[in-house]
């Protein structure tokens, strides 16, 4: 039960670190082309789910299996503990940038009633796409935390073997 709840933190940090990668590569390289087409398309694109559809499910799951872990090799691992501790900071430092800084560039972009003129939209949007590549390190970080729990609690089981 405990290593597969490490299995599924590696599955969830993987997925949004590698979606987070997907952001920056297309979508953040549509939104800073051909501006202000490319935002016009993307909100008519947009109208029913977005990337933040997909990172508002996942990552709160990716964040209570993290806790989860942490409560169930607390006593367990010292190592387990410190790395998936490194991990959850990761996230909520993620999350933490995403609201603090992403959510308002998204509402100058995407959800203003108005259309900003075409060189506030520049910076946005370029603004946007150079953090995400931070925000991309931050779950890269947290992902190396998860694995390495993982193998940390694969080694100790089979030290006790």
């Amino acid at each position: 039960m405990k290593k597969m709840v490490l299995y599924a933190i590696v599955a969830f940090s993987s997925g949004l670190f590698f979606t987070n990668i997907y952001n920056s590569i297309v979508n953040a390289a549509n939104w800073e082309s051909n501006i202000p087409q490319s935002i016009t398309a993307t909100r008519d694109f947009f109208v029913v789910a977005n990337p933040g559809t997909f990172f508002k499910l996942i990552d709160p799951t990716n964040m209570l299996l993290i806790v989860l872990a942490l409560i169930l090799y607390w006593k367990k691992s010292s190592s387990i503990r410190l790395v998936l501790s490194i991990a959850l900071l990761c996230y909520v430092s993620s999350m933490i940038l995403t609201f603090t800084y992403f959510y308002p560039r998204n509402e100058v972009m995407f959800l203003s009633a108005q259309l900003p003129g075409t060189e506030t939209l520049k910076e946005v949007a370029s603004d946007w796409g150079r953090m995400n590549w931070v925000r991309s390190l931050l779950f890269l970080a947290g992902l190396t935390c998860s694995f390495l729990a993982l193998d940390n609690a694969t080694s100790s089981t089979q030290k006790l073997s």
